[in-house]
């Protein structure tokens, strides 16, 4: 994933409190919300990895509340929107 530029970068804290660098590698609209592909910072340039899917649950400006995505359907979905933008991109072998 070499070709993605690191313009739009999201801090997350994670359970344990660590915090973490994520690069915005796309995002898609679904049943009126915006969901975003994550992708770790430190392993963006490897030559496989694995991205996170969260789903933009609210805004306030600069400030984004961002959640997981609990229901099995909407996650689907949602994966299947995004692998269809990234085959455009970049070449995904699998997806689970």
């Amino acid at each position: 994933m070499s070709d993605i530029e690191r313009d739009e970068i999201i801090t997350l804290t994670d359970e344990d409190g660590n915090k973490v660098d994520y690069v915005v590698i796309d995002g898609v609209e679904y049943n009126g919300k915006d969901y975003l592909a994550l992708v770790e910072d430190e392993h963006l340039e490897d030559e496989t990895c694995e991205f996170t899917i969260l789903r933009v649950d609210e805004s306030v400006g600069d400030e984004a509340i961002l959640a997981s995505i609990e229901d099995e359907e909407e996650f689907n979905k949602v994966l299947t929107l995004l692998k269809e933008q990234l085959d455009e991109e970049f070449e995904i072998d699998d997806i689970e």
